[in-house]
């Protein structure tokens, strides 16, 4: 047993922190549907529902994403490119800031939601190949 000072015990957990989530934020890890959905489902509420709303319907100049033919197309590059990078000078801002695993989590969960019913997912290596370009 080692016994640390307050200070050095708060940094070695917030180091142990850290790394726990670089492993569970892996982009190379393999997720299932359910799992990237459940995600995508809260990183949507935190960041795309004000705009695009819960219902994936939009509002006014904001985009449907619901039936969308960006989100339904089986290219998922066109939409994580989207996130990436934004549209329409800022009026859909970019997402690059996301993690790899919330954006993948956010198109798969989009790509299968409200009437959205494609099957398809996105995993967290395909928003890393996607960054660069």
């Amino acid at each position: 047993v080692k016994v640390l000072p307050q200070n050095e015990y708060t940094a070695w957990v917030e180091e142990q922190n850290k790394r726990m989530a670089a492993l569970a934020d892996d982009p190379n890890k393999v997720w299932t549907l359910p799992e990237l959905v459940a995600r995508g489902q809260k990183v949507y509420a935190a960041n795309c529902a004000a705009c695009h709303q819960a219902s994936g319907k939009g509002a006014g100049a904001i985009k449907a994403l619901d039936g969308s033919a960006i989100v339904l197309d089986a290219d998922h590059a066109k939409q994580i490119q989207v996130l990436l990078k934004g549209v329409n000078n800022g009026s859909m801002p970019a997402w690059a800031q996301l993690s790899d695993t919330d954006i993948a989590a956010v198109v798969t969960y989009t790509k299968n939601n409200w009437s959205n019913k494609t099957g398809q997912l996105v995993q967290p290596a395909e928003i890393v190949a996607q960054r660069g370009k």
